[in-house]
């Protein structure tokens, strides 16, 4: 190769470098871009995570609570179905003894 051969491919050497340097420059604010993106996914699992656990706490907070409501509840109906049977019972030995009195046997 003569100088004026070395000249050109040195030239065209230098425009690739040239186009090179502006391609990897692009690439590296890509690059930032991603490694953004990645670190932002990653903080959204995580925060997911926290709210998921934050959520089924609550939900079993609130079924305890609807536990101890319906417990809460059912303790006048128990008392009430209390009386009533204490009533029917009462009803039933004043029918006995009655009926025993009109016999004779009292």
């Amino acid at each position: 190769m003569n100088a004026d051969e070395l000249a050109v491919k040195l030239v065209e050497v230098d425009e690739r470098s040239k186009a090179n340097m502006h391609r990897l420059n692009a690439l590296e604010g890509q690059i930032t871009a991603v490694n953004k993106l990645a670190t932002s996914v990653e903080l959204l699992v995580q925060e997911n995570k926290h709210q998921t656990e934050a959520i089924r706490k609550v939900e079993m907070d609130v079924t305890s609570l609807t536990d101890q409501v319906k417990q809460i509840e059912q303790k006048p109906a128990k008392k009430w179905e209390g009386l009533v049977e204490k009533v029917v019972w009462a009803l039933i030995a004043a029918a006995i003894g009655f009926i025993l009195a009109r016999i004779g046997l009292t």
